[in-house]
């Protein structure tokens, strides 16, 4: 009788390499349309990462000084990590500005050299630490652990802005 063998036929290996584009074609499209938002998403955080990337290496590192003194290796060990603090949210004062952190109790001359070092001069700074910032403050002043918290910095210096 007659074959019904598809591949028999001259041109089946043409036909199903066009049908195999074609399927790859949609394929594509069909998944780019379907993901265009994951796309922009991730397009809008890369561009976020790359300026916070960008911000972070224009930003100037301040060294006290450079000797062999062990307050001032402290003082410049310190001042590396203080670009990790929020100071959009807590506030930027200059040395001009500067209050008597000394008041606080638990704060003495080198504690205040510490928190001047990190950029924190003011009570209303520390007036407006969050429980994240007095961990990270702690953590970068090398203090007690927990020891921001129990003395009360923030309700102290709350008080000590208010006066």
């Amino acid at each position: 009788m007659f074959d019904l063998n598809p591949l028999n036929l001259t041109d089946a290996p043409m036909q199903h390499f066009a049908m195999l584009v074609v399927a790859m074609i949609l394929g594509f499209i069909i998944g780019l349309i379907s993901q265009r938002q994951t796309i922009r998403q991730l397009e809008a955080e890369h561009d976020r990462v790359e300026a916070d990337l960008i911000d972070w290496q224009n930003r100037p590192v301040r060294l006290v000084n450079t000797s062999d003194d062990e307050e001032t290796n402290t003082l410049n060990r310190i001042a590396v990590r203080a670009q990790a603090l929020n100071f959009d949210r807590i506030g930027r004062a200059t040395p001009t500005e500067a209050d008597d952190l000394k008041k606080i109790s638990g704060v003495g001359p080198f504690l205040e050299k510490k928190l001047n070092t990190i950029g924190i001069y003011t009570f209303a700074q520390i007036a407006r630490f969050s429980p994240e910032d007095e961990d990270l403050v702690n953590d970068i002043i090398e203090y007690f652990p927990g020891r921001i918290v129990r003395d009360r910095w923030v309700s102290q210096a709350t008080e000590l802005t208010k006066k």
